[in-house]
C-alpha cells in the first residue's frame, strides 16, 4: 500500500532554508521558481512541485528573486500562482510568509491596498519582509516606489545567486 504524504508532511521532510548561504541550492530554487511562474497552470501543478517551491521560498535570496520577477510574466498568472502557494502552505508557518508577502506586494502595486493588508496578515508576525511591507503600506508609499526598489534589487540578487546579472 502506497502512502500519500500531505503538504505538511512533505514540508516537514524537506525542512527549511532559513539562514542558507549555499548558492548552488539558491540557483536550483531560483530556476524552479522562475519555471513555476512561467508555466503555472493550477490544474497541472503537482503537490511535490508546490512543496518544493514553498521550501525554496524559505531562502531569503530565492524569495527576493521571486519578488524581482513579478513583472516578468503575465500579472494574472503570477497572482494565481501565488494564490495557489498561499492556499497550499500550512498557516502559521515559515512556508506561507514568503508567498503572502510577495502576493501582498503584487496587490499593493496593482492598487488593491485592502487585499494587500489582508494578505499580509497571514505572514508570521516577525517575518522581516512582511514587517517592511506593512510599514510601506501604512505610510501610503507610492506603489511605484517599491516596484522601483524591486527592479534595483533584482540584479544584485541575481548576481548573488548566479554570479551574473540578468
Amino acid at each position: 500500500m502506497e502512502q500519500t504524504l500531505t503538504m505538511h508532511d512533505q514540508l516537514v521532510e524537506l525542512g527549511t532554508l532559513v539562514d542558507n548561504e549555499n548558492t548552488a541550492v539558491q540557483r536550483v530554487g531560483a530556476n524552479l521558481i522562475d519555471g513555476y511562474f512561467m508555466s503555472f497552470n493550477a490544474s497541472d501543478v503537482e503537490m511535490e512541485t508546490t512543496a518544493l517551491v514553498l521550501y525554496y521560498m524559505t531562502d531569503i535570496q530565492v524569495r527576493d528573486f521571486a519578488l524581482g520577477i513579478l513583472d516578468k510574466y503575465d500579472a494574472k498568472r503570477t497572482e494565481l500562482a501565488l494564490c495557489h502557494l498561499v492556499n497550499k502552505a500550512p498557516t502559521d508557518s515559515i512556508y506561507i510568509s514568503g508567498p503572502v508577502s510577495i502576493l501582498a506586494q503584487l496587490y499593493y502595486e496593482q492598487g488593491n491596498t485592502a487585499d494587500a493588508f489582508l494578505t499580509l496578515t497571514n505572514a508570521q508576525p516577525d517575518y522581516s519582509l512582511a514587517l517592511l511591507l506593512d510599514r510601506v503600506f501604512r505610510a501610503s508609499a507610492p506603489k511605484e516606489m517599491f516596484a522601483a526598489m524591486r527592479k534595483e534589487l533584482h540584479p544584485k540578487v541575481v548576481k548573488n545567486i548566479f554570479g551574473e546579472e540578468e
